[in-house]
């Protein structure tokens, strides 16, 4: 009996996401205290999928599948962590503020980026390892996150914390 591990990384658009995981984005953007959809400023996405594959008594294997999508914006990267192949009632999503948030990427057999930092809405500080192919879409990916983690932290305020206008016009005054 044994284990397999195979990855694929590829460069998406917003517009590639199940309808239901944009939904649920936006529900948890909005329950989490952004002050707006943070989809219409993604500049940079990837996809990762992984297959993770067993073998069995008398050669019976089972594959399973996680697609992790990486959503970068000025000021905020949002993560799903999802099950290709099953419901998205089962997706997972993250915001982490850029200026909070510590990536390295991870070189060797299995390569991947790492990111340290605290999720919107939770209380400690945390480590998640995301495996990737390593491949030039990664390496790009890389690069723009690091720089838009770099411009977020020259900034006081982040933008994704103040109200949009429409929002302040809906708001009582003393607000």
């Amino acid at each position: 009996m044994g284990t397999h591990r195979q990855s694929s990384s590829r460069v998406i658009g917003v517009h590639s996401l199940p309808t239901a995981v944009i939904s649920l984005i936006k529900e948890q953007a909005a329950v989490r205290g952004l002050y707006r959809d943070p989809l219409p400023e993604v500049t940079h996405a990837v996809r990762t999928e992984l297959v993770t594959g067993t073998t069995g008594w008398f050669g019976r294997g089972r594959q399973r599948r996680r697609a992790t999508e990486l959503l970068l914006t000025g000021d905020v990267l949002v993560v799903t962590d999802r099950d290709p192949d099953g419901s998205d009632a089962d997706a997972q999503v993250t915001f982490h503020r850029l200026h909070q948030l510590d990536v390295a990427r991870i070189d060797g057999p299995e390569p991947g980026l790492e990111l340290v930092g605290t999720p919107v809405g939770a209380t400690e500080r945390g480590s998640r390892v995301i495996e990737t192919d390593g491949g030039p879409e990664i390496d790009r990916f890389h690069r723009a996150l690091l720089e838009a983690s770099e411009d977020s932290r020259r900034v006081d305020v982040p933008s994704s914390r103040f109200p949009a206008d429409a929002e302040l016009e809906t708001r009582s005054p003393e607000f």
